[in-house]
């Protein structure tokens, strides 16, 4: 009875009445005797392991990067802590011209060292540069360009996250064809589809011949990314014209290696003239099943992912003992050739790899991707943050700040004729700005330097803030199919930043004062789950074992949804994942090779030549047969 309290019936509510309570005494036997040869069950290890493992939705990513960077652009500059520490060229020369001259004088060359570019800054003891120059004029502030703080080594260049892909949004898309003309072949929107461009002839502008494919008449469409059809599959195509309508495939390609995935052709029966133009352009959505229009007809979209970490949260450290395998390029810099006679290494490309872990729990129990399904994939996102003032995204015609510029790799070819960067990079492109959910360019920081101006102007080194947990940035333009329940990526997401014109002086311009860069691809997958390479359906009439994100297709009355297979499972096909867990969460890793991409060169080294030349190699041959 010790478990047992009275409370009065006033004591506990305010208006209740007192009553008499009886309290009958149970005879509950709480004792009980071991007896011999009772059995006790022993404990399944194996089974409470698997079973907190398939419960659990805690993650720590762990992820290796490989960075492969082509360190391609030189340039000059006068300011000092940068022209202290290029990696020079044409010293001899600079040297002989900078005799009896000032320093500001002679422009010093070369390329930026690799410090600039890396993910951790090893530049932490460089006098006036990230070392404060001791001044000799009391309480005279100390010349430093960047106080190195060395906590932050691994956030100068570079910020490290965890993304999810969020939702999809719509975009406006350029497409150049790369034959230097600055009004894009193609602009449309993300959500209509595929571009195309309609081919009737052969192209011959004196006797242009139909366009046949084994002796039959075709309608020829090319497109400037993979098309993504299979045979017998439809087009619901969309023309500049308005005009709207479903054909079935005919055939792929020109007969040109490569072209399948670009270019689908139509049977033409005879259509009208006036409603199939040559060079006309349009769009076009994938159709699996004509009799099923709803549910077979594919969806376009550019996805947005949400950033759920900050930049604190990522721990970036040194793979140990491990090197690319394009090694590490540096040289002597003798003090006779340097502006301020001072000898060093300089380093231009490295061979370094790096680990990135997270010290932040990831819980994916509340998050749904953008498909409104649990989350398979994680994204370790890399944006460049370029703190040391070198890199700039330039300032518009308007005299704005523009940071990063964001494309897709459809983007990325030079043209042609003059290899120049595509307008859609200018600065004057708003719809290439790198921006937020509300379609603003993400803020820039800047500051200024003890070492004040350069040629007379004070210079505002120009940096992208860091990004935070719950900032968006967009992703691939994809394709979904809910008969499917399959999404293909059309393109890949890229950024590009670009010198600063006031401190780096490249003279590498377009005639649209388009500069120069470098992309890199900012967002890769990590998968956590994998969903199962067959498709499920249930009935309405028996909804056990459907899950929640399941679509619900009108025409079969049916749900079509893909499992997501469990932790440690592999349905020999490669499908599944089984990765370590530990404590109650799972770790996953990834080995990611990271590709800082160059738009075109404006220097080549002559190392090969020159030993040529001195120790008599010789060249290969190469006549008209080679």
């Amino acid at each position: 009875m010790d478990d047992i309290r009275i409370v009065l019936g006033s004591l506990r509510y305010k208006t209740a009445t007192d009553t008499n309570l009886s309290i009958p005494t149970p005879l509950v036997q709480n004792t009980k005797n071991l007896e011999e040869f009772d059995r006790s069950i022993d404990v399944n290890l194996v089974q409470i392991f698997d079973d907190e493992r398939q419960k659990s939705t805690t993650f720590r990513p762990v992820c290796k990067f490989q960075v492969l960077f082509s360190n391609s652009y030189t340039g000059g500059t006068n300011y000092e802590p940068l022209e202290n520490n290029l990696y020079y060229i044409n010293e001899t020369a600079l040297t002989l011209k900078q005799c009896g001259l000032p320093l500001s004088a002679v422009t010093w060359e070369g390329f930026p060292q690799y410090d600039e570019f890396d993910f951790i800054r090893s530049d932490y003891n460089v006098s006036g540069y990230t070392v404060p120059i001791p001044s000799t004029i009391p309480n005279a502030q100390p010349q430093v360009h960047v106080d190195f703080v060395a906590r932050s080594a691994s956030t100068y260049n570079w910020n490290h996250f965890v993304s999810y892909p969020y939702k999809n949004i719509d975009k406006v898309m350029n497409f150049y064809d790369g034959t230097g003309s600055v009004t894009p072949n193609f602009v449309w929107n993300a959500v209509d589809g595929i571009p195309f461009m309609i081919m009737l002839d052969d192209g011959d502008p004196i006797n242009p011949a139909l366009l046949l494919d084994r002796g039959n008449p075709i309608i020829q469409f090319k497109c400037p990314v993979k098309h993504g059809l299979s045979e017998s599959e439809f087009v619901k195509i969309k023309l500049s014209s308005g005009y709207v309508n479903t054909f079935q495939i005919f055939s792929f390609g020109n007969g040109l290696p490569g072209t399948e995935g670009y270019i689908f052709n139509i049977f033409n029966i005879g259509y009208s003239s006036s409603i199939f133009i040559n060079l006309d352009t349009g769009t076009f959505k994938r159709v699996i099943n004509y009799e099923n229009p709803n549910d077979t007809t594919s969806k376009y979209y550019v996805i947005q992912h949400k950033i759920i970490t900050d930049v604190n949260d990522a721990v970036l450290v040194n793979a140990g003992f491990e090197k690319n395998i394009f090694g590490t390029k540096k040289k002597f810099e003798s003090p006779v050739y340097t502006p301020n006679n001072v000898k060093r290494v300089s380093i231009k490309e490295n061979a370094q790899s790096y680990t990135l872990s997270f010290n932040k729990d990831i819980d994916v129990n509340e998050l749904r991707d953008n498909q409104k399904r649990p989350i398979s994939e994680l994204y370790i996102t890399t944006i460049w943050k370029g703190y040391f003032g070198l890199t700039f995204g330039g300032v518009d015609s308007n005299g704005n700040d523009v940071g990063l510029k964001q494309g897709f790799d459809f983007n990325l070819p030079p043209d042609t004729q003059f290899n120049n960067p595509q307008p859609w990079w200018d600065v004057d492109t708003v719809e290439s700005n790198f921006v937020d959910s509300n379609n603003n360019p993400y803020p820039t920081g800047y500051y200024n330097t003890p070492y004040g101006t350069v040629n007379g102007a004070t210079i505002d080194f120009t940096y992208l803030k860091s990004l935070k947990s719950g900032d968006t940035i967009n992703g691939n333009y994809c394709e979904w199919n809910d008969y499917e329940q399959k999404e293909r990526v059309i393109s890949e997401m890229y950024h590009k930043f670009t010198f600063n014109t006031d401190l780096f002086d490249m003279s590498l311009v377009d005639m649209n004062n388009n500069q120069f860069g470098y992309y890199y691809k900012p967002n890769r997958p990590m998968k956590i789950r994998v969903f199962s390479d067959y498709i499920e359906t249930g009935s309405i009439n028996n909804m056990v074992g459907v899950p929640d994100y399941s679509y619900f297709s009108t025409t079969y009355n049916s749900f079509i949804w893909r499992d997501l297979y469990t932790y440690g499972f592999n349905d020999g096909l490669g499908n599944g994942v089984d990765f370590p867990f530990l404590n109650g969460k799972h770790y996953p890793y990834e080995n990611f090779i990271f590709r800082i991409i160059p738009e075109g060169t404006n220097y080549i080294e002559s190392t090969l030549n020159n030993y040529a030349t001195l120790y008599g190699a010789a060249q290969p041959t190469k006549d008209d047969c080679e």
